[in-house]
Parts: C-alpha cells; structure tokens; sequence
C-alpha cells in the first residue's frame, strides 16, 4: 500500500497546491473507473462461465437417463425370448443354440457399449472439473480485485478525513483497529512552543517499536522476562491541528502489518480494547460499594452483554479500577472529609450530634449520633452495651459502638465513637459525650468486657447504673489461671449460680483456698474477687438486664463490621460503611414492624384469652416468650393466703418440686389488678411477666394481662408516637451518580415493556441510536465527566485537621493452646532430627555439640 508523506493542508492563498490536489482526485477518479470497468468485465466473463456450466451438466444428465433406459430395457427382452423357447419347443436344437448364440452376442455389444459411455462421460467430468477449477481462479482474482478497490477507498476515506478533538481521532483509529484486528497507542507528539499547546499527534499500532537490548540482556535478572510484543510494525496515523478551522486533518496514514492481525473472537482481549467505560464505572461503583465482590461483577457484566467478549473489560481492567477507586478516597484531607460530611447531617438533621478533639493538629477522639438514634434511645435506653473493636481503618483507630435492645430484641444502634487510646480519660470523654447527646438521660444498666478502664469511667459518669461484666470474657479469663476442670466448674457455680451473698462468700472462700497456690492466680483473684458485684450472680441476678449476661451482641455486630469494613480503609469510607450497616439494622426493624401489625399469630395454650391478649400487646418475637411462660404456668399450684390488708400474697408451688416456691403479691383496686410482682424478679429484671405472675392470673380467671404487667419497650406500639427516619446519610452520593440512578431507574422500566416484542426492540433501538448520534455532535468540544465518590460537590477547602496518626492498640488477649495447638505442637517436636550419640532432638551426630568437646579431648 502507497502512502502519503507531508500531506499539508488545503490553503485559500495558493492557486498551484489547488491544481496539484484537483490533479490527484481526478487521477483517483480515473483509476476507480477503471477498476469499475475492469469488474464489470470480470463480472460478464463469470457469468458466461456459468451458463457454459450449466449447459455441461445438462449433457451429462442426458447421457446418464440413455444409459439407465437402456439398462431397464434389457431384462424386458430376456423375458420376451424366455416365453418364444417355452412356446416354441418342436424347432430344432440348432436354431435353440443359433439364437443364444444371437442373444449372448447382443449382451457383449452393450456391454461394450456401456463400456464406452462410461468413458467418454468420465472424460466429460474431468474436462468439466478442470473447468470449473479454472472459473474458480478467474472469480478469486476478481474477488481480490475488488477488494483492493475496496481498500483503496477507505484509505481514501480516512486520508481525507477532519476530527473535532485528539480524542475523536483516537476513537475514530481504535474502532478501525477493533475491525481490522489490531491494538493502537498514543506516540510521539509535537507542542507549539508559543502556546504551549500540542499541534500534532502520531498513533501507532501496539507492536511498533523494538525493545531496548539493555533489557533483553540482564544476567542478574530475579524474575522471569515479559515476553516480547514488539516487532517494529509501521503502521501509524498522524493528525495535525490546522490553526485556522481549529479541527485535526490527517497529515500521514501507513496501513501495512508485518505481524499477523488477530482473528475477532481475540480482539476484546487486545489492550486498547479493553476499557470501563463511564457508564459501566458508574455500576461498578455501586456495587463495590454495596459489597459485592469482583468475581461476582465480572458474571454480571458478561450477563447483561451476552458474554464474556462483549463486557468491554477484562479481569484485570477490573482490579485495577477498583484499587485505583479504593486509594483515591484515601484524601490528605480525609479527617477534615469526614467532620465535613458530619456538619452537612448537622444541618439536615437538627438532632444531629457531634463532637471531637485534636492532639497535635491532628485528629484524636470523635463521637456523632444522629436523630433517630436519639429517639431510639428515649424508647430503649434502659440497657446500653458497648465494646471495643478494632483494625477497621487504616489509622487502627479503636472503634466504640453503643448498642442496645429493641422491642423485637434485635440489636440497636445509639451512637458511636472513634479514638486514638483506650485509657480512663478517653472512656470517660465518649460516656460524657453520649450523655451529652441524650440530653443526660442515664442508663438504668450497662453491660460491657472486663476492661478495667472502662469499668472505672462507667462509675465516675453513669452513677447509680448497674455494671455487669460480660459472663462470657469472665470464663475466658479464668482459663487462663485455672486449668482444673474440676475448678474451673466450681468457679462457672460462683458465675452463674444463684444464691444469696452469704453463701457465695462462703464457697469463694473455698474455692480461693484452691487456686491461690500460685502467685499469678492470687493476684487474679484479688482483682477478681475486688469487682465481684459486677459479674456475680449473687450480686446481679435482681438487677435489670433484660435477661443478658454477655456482650454477644456487641461481638455480633463487630463480625458484621469486619465483613463489610477492612483494615485499609480510610477513616471517611469506613464511617460510610458503618452508616450504611446501620441503616441496614433500622431497614430490618421496618420490616419486623411491618410483619407484626400485618399478621396474628396461632394461639396453642390452654389460656387462650391471656395468649391473644399477649399477641395484641407484643412483638411476635416478645410473644413467642410470654407464650412459653403461659405454657409453664400449667405445671404451677397457687395456694392463696388469706389477708385482711392488701397486697394479697400467693404462694405458688411447682407440682414436681413442691420445695421451690414463689411468691407473687397482688394489689387490686375496684376490681383492677394495679400491681403484681414475683419474688422471681422477672417483671423486674426482664421487664416480663413470669410464669408464677400468670399461674395467679389463671388462678384469678383473668381475661387478659393486667397493665401493670405490660412494659411499653416490649410492645408493638411504643415507637408510634414519632416518625421514623431510618434512611439517615448511608445512601448520599455525588450529584452525577444521582442524576444517573434516576434516569437509569426510569429507562429500565420503559426497556423492560419495550423488550417484549422484536417491533418494539427495533424501534426503541433506532431511536436511541439517533439520539446518541445527536448527542455526540452536539457535545463533541466538551471535556468527558469525572465521576468521583466525594462527600461534597464542588472544590473541597483547604484542609484544617490533619489525618489521626496510626497508632497501636491493647488488642485482644493471647488465647492459650487448644487441645488441637498442644498436639499439633508435640507432633511436630518429635518430627525434629534425633541425635544418635546424644539422644536429643533439634540436632544430629555431626552437629552434636557434646560430641565435638568429646573430640576435642581424645584429640
């Protein structure tokens, strides 16, 4: 293929360079016609060829029916002779034999003429093959004849061609490569030293150049070489700016591989080819952020495109844009992003708290409940549990969530806190700081982990609030101290037994004797026996805790934080995270609401009027609690004791064990029951009339449950005196992606409807052509949109407060050896060498120490 060097553009001012480019169009003209006329003359010897064909094929026909006719005929006249002998039988023997001689003669005669007409039509076949091979030739030439035509146009087309922009010529060459089979890249460019602008520009294919041979020859190479893709192919497209009309001119078009093009199932795997376009970046987004896995959006893309080839991206395309994604929300200004995004929830939500302090210009303690938090709070704040967590931002910065009970006992969301230490002072600033928020209503409980700084801030705040260590870190650490089973067992009693506090003196007496053998047990004891009213239930059995005795809701709303938060996040795109689980919480509340007033359910007791009084006041999962206690209540005798006064007392006595019993007083009041409570404690502790409370009411021939006996936190109505907002700020996301979803929503409705039929697909399929086709020629000067995860539109501010430094954490305690660790442990002790002179392990004969001073004595 020709090419065109110092192609320069058309000037008004010159009469020579007009004639000379009219001479070369009328010289392209003149040639295109003869290659017309030489096509059509091609075209009129073809079909002459043909009907010479066709005209040899009838021959051939005509000669095969003589030759079958005459095959057909032949048994006919056997047949015929046959019935004269039969009918002839007096004539002579001779003329018998005269006439089969006759026929056997006929037989050989066509047989030989069957003979030669095989060969002559075997040679009308191969002249006729002979023929067509020739016809075939003749028809290839022409077929590359054109074809050359053909390329010659478009390299016609794209010579004469003008580009609005650098980027329209570089589509413009990567849509041809995708044609041709062939990748392309930016090369050289040129600038005007006078405007410092670029004037002119050179793609190339992929494989032009040769790779340096200081990088083929390396002797101390430690990995293995890329292999090379480079082969020096010449082919290239140069543009340049005309100053005048301000539009790109081809100046130079080199159309000619010395490498073989790729076939077109391989093509999307070429480089240039493989891109995220804006649209696609958009989902991918969405979904990252929404926690879907990469896997798991490559299956959908090739869904949605109808295959793998079709996405428009690869895997690694993929990688890389999401880690791009992920290190570009990790801002210089990330902690001055995020108390940004708090003081824009501030001021839409008036209920909004936040508070924060600084250590050296950078960020060290924050805390933020939202308004919804705060009314939950007004309804649940009885029970507050919180604990700490940790290696969910790339500061380890200690997270503190404050988490309560709900009425469908799932897990809520107060507020949260983000530090830099875990110390007295630090616990102290967040309990301030969250009874600041709830307009200093105190807790009536907390429940936290054994950390001896949070119990003391927890006393010197939340005064007169019970504390309960969790039972469960309690266990754990005395595993450390005791590895006695049998006394390990004694000290789960004093846990978890109840008893008076007499008696649990008197058995840590015993049990102290046991375990203070050694040093490191008396000191745990002393510490242990020193916050005993936090954790025993001797001491905390009649307090309220709703029936808790560990933080396991704390720990199950931290496993769901470090499946959706990691470690290297920044400190904005964790609180985001953290937004979105909590709007996830409040979404599974709407739906448990929703259930409860849409559905009744199947009343099973034998008290049927106190179960559907219990279904109308309790959540469905509340119900499912009192309905187990109204079912015990069948196994309990009330014995009432007569009194002058009230309350009444009853005793109430199980039919099994007639030692245990209970006492339940009752005060009534014009026939209304205004006060009932248990020596239990369970109306108290749990907020939840017990089975001794219901054998009395059966006993009475109640028809529902008193009111006394019914705590608003547990019923389905005690949140309907204020509207809900649950969405609160997880879902906020920069103006361009919200413009996207919503016309994305919209248009996936009317292409859903339009999908139905082939007439509709077509016609919807037209005009969104056309409509892009108008878009792209009316917007090709405007610069392509950035899509960026921001909290703000606009230009962010300077920053005011530097990034919290990184800082390290107490961490969780070391976990003593399994069973499993201790084998594995002594499994792999006896895997070491064996000394046979010695007998110890780790060494052998020749590296025996002992040996070697023996040597040295002999010698």
């Amino acid at each position: 293929m020709s090419t065109i060097e110092d192609h320069n553009p058309p000037s008004s001012g010159s009469i020579s360079k007009k004639r000379r480019r009219q001479t070369s169009e009328e010289k392209y003209e003149r040639e295109l016609e003869d290659a017309r006329v030489l096509l059509k003359m091609k075209t009129e010897q073809i079909a002459i060829l043909e009907k010479e064909l066709n005209k040899a094929k009838v021959n051939a026909v005509t000669r095969i029916r003589t030759v079958q006719e005459a095959e057909q005929q032949k048994p006919q006249m056997e047949q015929h002779q046959k019935e004269e002998e039969a009918n002839e039988q007096v004539e002579e023997v001779q003329e018998e034999l005269a006439a089969e001689s006759a026929a056997v003669d006929s037989m050989e005669t066509t047989d030989q003429i069957e003979a030669t007409v095989e060969g002559n039509l075997n040679v009308d076949i191969l002249l006729l093959s002979s023929y067509i091979l020739m016809n075939f030739q003749l028809y290839n030439k022409a077929l590359d004849e054109y074809f050359d035509v053909a390329s010659l146009r478009e390299y016609d087309r794209i010579v004469n061609m003008t580009f609005a922009s650098e980027n329209e010529a570089f589509h413009f060459f990567n849509e041809y490569a995708k044609r041709e089979g062939f990748s392309v890249r930016r090369s050289s460019t040129k600038k005007d030293r006078l405007q410092n602008t670029i004037k002119f520009r050179e793609f190339c294919c992929s494989r032009q150049g040769l790779r340096e041979k200081k990088y083929l020859e390396m002797p101390d190479r430690k990995r293995p070489a890329t292999p090379i893709s480079r082969c020096d192919c010449p082919v290239k497209l140069c543009i340049k700016l005309d100053p005048k009309t301000n539009r790109w001119w081809v100046q130079n078009f080199i159309n000619d591989h010395n490498h073989d093009l790729t076939a077109p199932d391989c093509t999307p795997f070429l480089r240039s080819h493989c891109s995220i376009n804006e649209s696609q970046k958009c989902e991918i987004s969405s979904m990252k952020a929404s926690g879907i896995r990469n896997c798991q959006i490559l299956e959908y893309a090739a869904l949605c495109s109808g295959g793998y080839e079709n996405r428009g991206f690869q895997e690694k395309n993929l990688y890389n844009y999401t880690l791009g994604h992920e290190q570009s929300t990790m801002l210089a200004d990330d902690a001055d992003s995020v108390l940004r995004y708090f003081k824009e929830r501030e001021e839409s939500d008036p209920d909004f708290f936040l508070k924060y302090d600084t250590k050296d210009g950078c960020l060290n303690r924050l805390f933020w409940a939202d308004g919804q938090s705060v009314v939950d709070y007004a309804y649940f704040g009885d029970l507050v549990i919180f604990d700490s967590t940790y290696k969910l931002n790339r500061y380890n910065m200690v997270v503190v969530p404050f988490l309560g009970c709900n009425h469908h006992r799932s897990t809520i969301i107060f507020a949260c806190g983000i530090v830099s230490c875990e110390n007295n002072e630090t616990y102290r600033w967040l309990l301030e700081a969250f009874l600041q928020a709830m307009y200093q209503k105190h807790p009536e409980s907390v429940l936290t982990d054994g950390d001896h700084a949070m119990g003391k801030a927890i006393k010197s705040v939340f005064k007169g609030t019970a504390h309960r260590i969790c039972s469960w870190h309690m266990d754990r650490n005395a595993q450390k101290y005791i590895h006695d089973p049998a006394v390990l067992q004694k000290f789960k009693e004093l846990l978890s037994g109840i008893c008076s506090r007499e008696e649990f003196e008197k058995k840590w007496i015993s049990f102290a004797q046991i375990v203070s053998q050694r040093v490191l047990s008396r000191q745990w004891l002393k510490r242990t026996y020193k916050c005993r009213e936090s954790w025993a239930a001797a001491f905390v059995n009649k307090k309220m805790f709703l029936g808790m005795s560990s933080t396991q809701r704390s720990e199950g709303l931290n496993a769901d934080l470090h499946s959706h938060i990691k470690s290297k996040m920044s400190l904005g795109m964790a609180v985001q995270k953290f937004e979105r689980r909590l709007t996830h919480k409040r979404t599974k509340e709407a739906e448990l609401d929703c259930k409860s007033f849409q559905k009744e359910p199947v009343l099973q007791t034998h008290c049927p009027d106190l179960e559907k009084s219990a279904a109308i006041n309790y959540t469905p999962r509340v119900f499912r609690i009192v309905r187990d206690e109204i079912k015990m209540a069948a196994g309990l005798v009330v014995n009432e004791t007569l009194s002058s006064s009230m309350p009444l007392r009853y005793i109430v006595v199980q039919i099994e064990k007639a030692e245990s019993q209970y006492i339940v007083h009752c005060s009534i009041v014009e026939d209304n029951v205004e006060k009932l409570a248990c020596s239990c404690a369970k109306l108290e502790t749990a907020k939840l009339p017990c089975r001794h409370i219901f054998a009395v009411l059966i006993h009475m021939k109640a028809t529902c449950i008193p009111r006394c006996c019914i705590r608003d936190r547990w019923t389905k109505y005690v949140k309907s005196g204020f509207p809900s907002d649950r969405k609160g700020g997880a879902f906020k996301v920069s103006s361009y992606l919200m413009r996207y979803h919503e016309l994305n929503k919209i248009a996936r409705l009317i292409h859903s409807e339009v999908a139905k039929s082939p007439e509709g697909y077509l016609r919807k399929m037209k005009s969104l052509k056309e409509e892009m086709q108008q878009y792209n020629d009316n917007h090709k000067h405007a610069e392509k949109c950035k899509v960026k995860q921001e909290y703000e539109d606009g230009v962010q501010a300077s920053p005011r407060i530097a990034n919290p430094k990184p800082v390290v954490t107490k961490g969780a305690p070391k976990k003593n050896k399994t069973t499993y660790e201790r084998i594995k442990s002594a499994i792999e002790s006896s895997r070491k060498n064996k000394c046979r002179h010695c007998g110890h392990r780790g060494h052998n004969r020749q590296t025996c120490k002992l040996l070697r001073q023996v040597s040295i004595l002999v010698c």
